[in-house]
Formats: structure tokens, C-alpha cells, sequence
């Protein structure tokens, strides 16, 4: 029990609510219920980022091998709605109730849903294009961050635990805690904005980016006892590219009245560290011609198997829910720029 400040939120949930009914249910596989407790103790011991993402695709693969079998489901969105996947819990909430119309928790759940709408679109807000978060007891760890991007620029890295902003510590209950005190902004007295705006002036020596500083306090490793600062401007999580998951495709890419440029990464692209500041600043120049879309692939594989994404960085204009022009590997300014190009006529 004295680990438990480590564990996901969800975990007495998962395993006290959920696991045990479901082990007593004989038509699930033995193969199903064995990806399932693999998934559980995959949570359980969240060394790494990478553990959540594995327990992620254990449970998908209990899902599979038993599709009918409601509390997978439940499971599934549950672990997606802690671990900054909205779009995904939703399909999975949907598919739970779909198996069980008259369960008991159907108000609740539709009420999950309604929530993880307006995580999507606080988040869209803030901005924070290519960075995860996952809720925890104690803080919110840090899953992913965008390489080549503004927030990755000010030190943020995958595996740091954000446990406070502006010197105000925030509870690890749910992400849009994170993402309100980040919109918010603590930092209100004079004195205090000050000193924040030296401190972020000697530690980027950036004099261009205007606007109000965030301070996030953040744990680099859970035996850190004291936080430190990461010092960076509110206008940095701001972007006119938006992160979207692959159960968003549809409607944000292919449905959109506008052509759409989507960028495919990773998280251990080299390349993208050139490729998405180029991709941020033509943002802004198409800004109302063109939209453009953040798929990360190693949290997306489903959809880029299927459009046969081999290398990352990739770029796939659409037009009309149709691809029209795709590049992959290092790609120059001019390369990018002689698509978007096509996209804007």
C-alpha cells in the first residue's frame, strides 16, 4: 500500500469495481482475461511512459479477443480518459454502453463523455500540441512532448512530473485541473510577475515572445523531494496546430471544409526537431487557408498502418477527405512550403 501514491488514479477503480465481475463472467477467453490482468500490472508498476502505452495494448488486445465483453471497454476508456487519449474514451464509453443499454452506471458514463468533449476543447484552448499528460495521484506525468517544439524548447521532458504552476500545487484528480491552472495563470501579484519575467529572460534569453510567463513546477524523478521551475510564456502552449488522435481523423481531416496538412511524428524522431518548427511557423502564415493537424504514431498505430506511415516526420495534404500530395523523411522549408503551396490554391 505505501506505493500507492505512484499509482494511477484509476487502479481501486479498475481492479475493486470492475476486474473482479469480470473474471467471474465464463464466456470471456482465458486468452482475453490474461491481456487484461497483464494490462492491469503494467499500470500497477509505471516505471515509464512506455508502460502505459504496453497496458494500453493489452487491454486492446483483451478487446479483441473478447469484443463483446463490457467491462474491457469500460476499462479501456478509463485508462484513456487518465492518460490524455479523450477521443478514445468516448468510442469506448459508447461501446460499453452499446453492450450494456440498460446498465445501471449509464447516466454516469454519459456524463464521463460529456466531460471528455470539453477536455478536448479546453485543451484545443490552451493549446499544447504534442504533449500528454497522465493524471496521477500526486501530480500530472509528463507521456509526451513534441520534439522541435516551443514547450519542448523550455526543458519539459517525457517522464517529469508537472505538481504544481505558479507555485500552486495542483491535485493529480483530472487533466483539466492541469490544463485550467496553466490557463489561468497563479502568477496575479506584480512583484511576483516581475521576478518570474527575470528569471525567464536569463534562463532562455528569448526577448521576442511577448506575453505573460508560466512557472510549472515540476519533479524530474519520483524521489525528487522538492519541485523545480520551468520558467516559459503562456503564448508558447498556444499554436495554431492542433493534436488530434486517430479516432478524430475523420472529422477533423477528412470531413473539413479546409485542405488539411497532417504531421505524422514520434517520439524518438531526430528529424522532427528541424521539421516541426518550420511546420509551426507556416502555421501561422496559412493561418485560415489551410488547417493543420499533429498525429503522433506511436499513440496512433491503427491509423498509421493504414495509411502506410513508414517514416516519421511524414506530411499528408487533403483536400476534399482525399490525400493529395505526401512527403516523408527530412523534409526541407521549400518542400513544405511547395505543398502547402498547392493546398492554399
Amino acid at each position: 500500500m505505501n506505493r500507492a501514491p505512484r499509482h494511477f488514479i484509476l487502479i481501486w477503480a479498475l481492479c475493486l469495481l470492475t476486474a473482479l465481475p469480470a473474471f467471474a463472467q465464463e464466456e470471456v477467453p482465458p486468452s482475453a482475461r490474461e491481456r487484461f490482468t497483464a494490462g492491469l500490472a503494467l499500470i500497477e508498476k509505471a516505471d515509464t511512459s512506455a508502460d502505459f502505452l504496453a497496458a494500453m495494448a493489452e487491454f486492446e488486445a483483451a478487446a479483441a479477443l473478447a469484443p463483446t465483453w463490457p467491462d474491457i471497454h469500460y476499462n479501456l476508456a478509463q485508462l484513456a480518459a487518465e492518460s490524455d487519449k479523450p477521443a478514445k474514451a468516448i468510442r469506448e464509453y459508447r461501446a460499453y454502453l452499446a453492450l450494456q443499454p440498460q446498465a445501471a452506471d449509464r447516466a454516469a458514463v454519459e456524463g464521463e463523455m460529456a466531460r471528455m468533449k470539453e477536455l478536448i476543447a479546453l485543451k484545443r484552448k490552451v493549446g499544447l500540441p504534442g504533449v500528454t499528460f497522465a493524471a496521477m495521484s500526486d501530480g500530472f506525468w509528463v507521456l509526451q512532448v513534441l520534439p522541435g517544439s516551443a514547450i519542448e524548447k523550455t526543458g519539459l521532458k517525457k517522464g517529469y512530473k508537472i505538481v504544481g504552476v505558479g507555485g500552486k500545487p495542483i491535485p493529480g484528480t483530472k487533466l483539466e485541473d492541469l490544463f485550467k491552472a496553466i490557463e489561468a495563470n497563479n502568477i496575479t501579484d506584480e512583484l511576483s510577475k516581475a521576478s518570474s519575467e527575470r528569471m525567464y529572460s536569463r534562463m532562455s534569453r528569448d526577448t521576442n515572445t511577448k506575453g505573460p510567463v508560466v512557472v510549472l513546477n515540476v519533479k524530474q524523478t519520483r524521489e525528487q523531494e522538492k519541485p523545480y521551475l520551468i520558467f516559459c510564456k503562456k503564448e508558447m502552449f498556444r499554436s495554431k496546430i492542433i493534436e488530434i488522435e486517430e479516432d478524430e481523423f475523420e472529422e477533423e481531416v477528412l470531413t473539413s471544409n479546409l485542405p488539411v496538412a497532417v504531421t505524422f511524428w514520434g517520439d524518438s524522431c531526430a528529424s522532427c526537431s528541424e521539421f516541426i518548427p518550420v511546420i509551426e511557423t507556416e502555421s501561422g502564415a496559412y493561418a485560415g487557408k489551410v488547417k493543420f493537424v499533429n498525429i503522433n504514431v506511436d499513440g496512433n498505430r491503427k491509423l498509421a498502418d493504414q495509411l502506410a506511415v513508414k517514416e516519421v516526420p511524414a506530411m499528408m495534404l487533403y483536400k476534399g477527405g482525399s490525400a493529395v500530395a505526401t512527403a516523408s523523411g527530412k523534409l526541407s522549408k521549400d518542400k513544405v512550403k511547395e505543398i502547402l503551396e498547392g493546398a492554399a490554391r
